[in-house]
């Protein structure tokens, strides 16, 4: 393993550079409030991450239209305002970078030995996927193993936060999918630190996490990238990509079961109304695993992904409808607990995710500064729903001296909702 990880460490060329603290000073805005002159705050990369706009760039209205062409909703600024803000961004450029090529190349692999492989249903896919050449295609393929022995590098950094101040990717039309599986990664991790979970749980989770979504290669893609409200029977054919993904990673030992129980859960629900196959959880922390004779068994690890899955996949944009509000989300995630998702698992996701991410616009809703706009300076990570806040606007748009509010102060009685 010490060889395969060295490989791993001079393929990227990885250096004391990753050791360094991920701090930016930024804010997130629309796309559509962004004006030429203003300075990007974060590089923005390409479809095989390639730099298409680096950090620190003067935004032109050439390069505006790039972005939203390549289907970006949000992106980063760097401005004088808000330069005292502080984001910590989970993972490195480079860590993120990494982790996206190897799910990217990972799912290729598989996509290619099936592309002459012609299957008309379920249970002919379910076939074609057990076959030898599917499986030894995915099961051997260098970029899986990759994938594998890079995943110390992601655990390794994200073990030094102790709370998730924001989710700082922006994701395309073309790195959705990938850069939403890091994300899902990233804050499932920050979750299982906080459950005190060992390094060999954490692999697996962060692996089940990269390819939790493996199995929608085996669905057609006009359905997966439908902009609009699918079918019934499209989301028929939906439902079963967690099964794919089950079939395609279940018997690689080296791994472990739990990792394929991973993909094959993350849409089940407490109350059993979730689907593949309507599985029904406790409400109570679980941390003891699956094993073969136990497959009709709700995993805590499964349990952690579908709270992670909604969570990014509500708050990310996408081309065709914007994100969710944070704080919207962190109400949806909270109001699920007990049906939607596991109860004990949402009060510790509670704990360490924010409902005002560090950097999130915000507007007051009552009060002396009703209407008033600001930043999200900084978290009390006591009070993870209490930050404290830096105004920039009046009610009328026009900008202020900056006005300091920090929510955590007893008996403030000021409500704000995220602008997005």
């Amino acid at each position: 393993m010490a060889g395969q990880s060295q490989k791993y460490h001079e393929q990227y060329d990885f250096n004391e550079e990753i050791n360094e603290p991920i701090i930016d000073r930024m804010r997130r805005i629309k796309i559509n409030s962004v004006v030429p002159g203003m300075v990007l705050g974060k590089t923005i990369y390409g479809y095989n991450y390639e730099v298409l706009l680096n950090k620190g760039v003067a935004l032109t209205s050439a390069y505006i239209n790039l972005l939203k062409n390549r289907g970006y909703v949000r992106i980063y600024i760097d401005d004088d305002e808000t330069a005292d803000i502080v984001l910590h961004d989970p993972i490195s450029d480079k860590i993120r970078i990494m982790s996206v090529r190897d799910i990217f190349k990972t799912y290729k692999v598989t996509q290619s030995a099936i592309t002459n492989i012609k299957a008309e249903n379920t249970e002919s896919i379910i076939k074609c996927i057990n076959t030898p050449k599917i499986k030894k295609s995915f099961h051997e393929s260098q970029a899986f193993e990759h994938l594998c022995n890079g995943i110390h590098y992601f655990i390794d950094e994200i073990m030094k936060q102790d709370v998730m101040s924001g989710l700082n990717s922006s994701k395309s039309v073309d790195n959705y999918t990938y850069e939403h599986s890091v994300d899902t990664a990233v804050i499932s991790i920050i979750i299982g630190k906080k459950l005190l979970l060992n390094r060999e749980k954490l692999v697996q989770i962060a692996i089940g996490e990269f390819l939790h979504d493996i199995g929608k290669i085996f669905i057609d893609e006009k359905i997966i990238n439908k902009p609009g409200k699918l079918t019934a029977e499209e989301f028929n054919a939906i439902k079963y990509h967690p099964t794919y993904g089950y079939e395609l990673l279940k018997d690689i030992h080296s791994i472990g079961t739990v990792v394929a129980h991973i993909p094959y859960q993350h849409h089940e629900r407490q109350d059993g109304r979730g689907y593949p196959r309507g599985l029904r959880g406790t409400n109570k922390l679980d941390d003891k695993g699956v094993a073969f004779t136990d497959r009709e068994k709700l995993i805590m690890f499964a349990e952690i992904a579908a709270l992670s899955d909604v969570y990014d996949a509500c708050s990310s944009d996408r081309p065709y409808r914007p994100g969710l509000p944070p704080d919207m989300v962190y109400e949806l995630i909270k109001n699920g607990a007990g049906t939607q998702f596991n109860k004990e698992l949402v009060d510790c996701f509670l704990s360490v995710v924010p409902k005002y991410p560090v950097g999130c616009e915000i507007r007051i809703k009552n009060g002396n500064y009703m209407n008033f706009t600001g930043v999200v300076s900084s978290l009390n990570t006591r009070q993870m729903a209490k930050p404290k806040v830096k105004l920039l606007a009046d009610n009328m748009k026009n900008k202020i001296s900056p006005v300091e509010i920090d929510f955590s102060s007893e008996g403030i009685g000021i409500e704000m909702e995220c602008i997005w």
